[in-house]
């Protein structure tokens, strides 16, 4: 059956499971296992969104969805000042010296975004990064993987159910585990492949940048270590 809403993906669980007795909160769980974990591998274009943050305190909270910053920085007269990331370790080293101006530095800490030196203003702060796909549910009925790539929804379910649902033969279970990493690694490798054109890189020409990105702020996430 074709797998085009929340409603089809939990009925065709059922129907592969072969288990009648699979109530729906149940299919929505592995459902949501799934959802966990192709958010915490994939990296790809259409994660990427840009949110507005005003940076007017030591901490702020996080972008709702955040995965991982691609890069992060300050907007003031038509001039980006990139703000470096640090560990938290490292935030806590230089806090007893930092004074109040405008955020150089980031760390993540929890579900927020620590600064220094802290704010002495309210700065407007621009945040690229990965967004975790919109969840299924009854109000939102698909998504961009359940419309174009299925069968990461599918395996990637029924992989999570095998590890939960007994009666399913360890031979099973590594097929639906197989076929779930494939076509991971099938949307990876053709995000990639469509991410490298011929078209010359354009720059906008009202924004100037002061400096140069850290590259490691590319790679932050919202993990204290």
């Amino acid at each position: 059956m074709a797998l085009a809403t929340y409603s089809d993906l939990k009925t065709s669980l059922a129907n592969w499971l072969n288990r009648t007795d699979l109530t729906t909160e149940i299919a929505e769980d592995f459902i949501v296992l799934a959802e966990k974990d192709f958010n915490s591998k994939l990296r790809v274009r259409k994660m990427i969104t840009q949110s507005a943050i005003t940076v007017d305190s030591e901490l702020v909270a996080l972008p709702t969805g955040f995965l991982q910053v691609r890069d992060f920085y300050i907007l003031q007269g038509g001039v980006k000042y990139p703000l470096n990331y640090i560990t938290p370790a490292q935030m806590d080293q230089i806090k007893g010296t930092s004074t109040s101006g405008m955020p150089s530095t980031y760390t993540i800490l929890g579900d927020n975004l620590r600064f220094a030196p802290v704010p002495s203003s309210s700065y407007s702060g621009i945040i690229n990064h990965y967004k975790e796909f919109d969840p299924l549910s009854s109000s939102n009925t698909s998504n961009y993987i359940l419309t174009n790539h299925p069968a990461i929804y599918l395996y990637g379910s029924l992989y999570h159910a095998s590890n939960f649902l007994g009666g399913i033969e360890p031979n099973q279970a590594g097929q639906w585990e197989k076929m779930y990493q494939t076509a991971l690694e099938r949307l990876d490798r053709n995000d990639k492949e469509d991410s490298y054109g011929n078209a010359p890189l354009q720059q906008r020409s009202d924004v100037s940048v002061a400096g140069s990105f850290n590259d490691i702020s590319r790679f932050s996430t919202n993990n204290n270590s």
